[in-house]
């Protein structure tokens, strides 16, 4: 079983690397969906209440992830206390979920972790045996952010945030650009796929 981590800031591409390695059979955990998940969890949402105010539930009484997003993007010292908080849980989960389809009778060939914020929770990089950085332009992963539905604003407030190309580069034994249109990004991530990821997952 070959485990691939894949990074990349917002609107860099990762999802869309992601994307790629599913079409090719590969078992795809998303560490977002996975801390989302992770807020229902009682010790979780009660550290996170007590941290950041009530104002970050939703009327039912659970976390709403916006409001969370917007008290803990407000600034590097709230971003680092949210990642503290939730990071652990999230490696225990995914290690956890490792070592299961480890011991599976048939492991899948190839697990991708689609892991937005590498460079905040190294220790998911050793669960890894390759990892992939996307990165992209600025003002490109913005454009693609506001393609979203997502506020230019709040793009780069969570830019900002978020750790550099650099900081993931360090980090990732392969780096790609995706600075140019789709057909020309899936080409080079085909490429990637058949030097270092193939011959691992056959």
């Amino acid at each position: 079983m070959f485990v691939l981590a894949v990074t990349g800031g917002i609107g860099a591409g990762k999802t869309e690397a992601s994307r790629f390695f599913a079409e090719r059979e590969a078992v795809v955990l998303d560490l977002d969906a996975i801390a989302k998940s992770l807020l229902r969890s009682p010790a979780v949402k009660d550290r996170l209440v007590e941290t950041f105010g009530p104002g970050i539930l939703a009327a039912d009484g659970s976390v709403d992830s916006g409001l969370l997003a917007a008290a803990a993007f407000a600034s590097d010292e709230a971003t680092a206390t949210l990642d503290r908080i939730v990071h652990p849980s999230v490696l225990r989960e995914v290690g956890e979920g490792l070592r299961d389809m480890q011991l599976m009778e048939q492991p899948p060939r190839l697990v991708v972790l689609d892991v937005p914020l590498l460079a905040e929770a190294p220790a998911l990089a050793e669960l890894a045996d390759h990892v992939l950085a996307i990165e992209a332009p600025v003002e490109m992963r913005v454009a693609r952010c506001v393609e979203r539905g997502l506020s230019e604003a709040d793009c780069r407030r969570r830019i900002e945030r978020q750790a550099t190309d650099e900081q993931r580069a360090e980090l990732a034994e392969t780096v790609i650009a995706n600075d140019g249109d789709l057909a020309a990004f899936r080409d080079k991530l085909e490429r990637f796929w058949a030097r270092e990821v193939a011959p691992h997952a056959a």
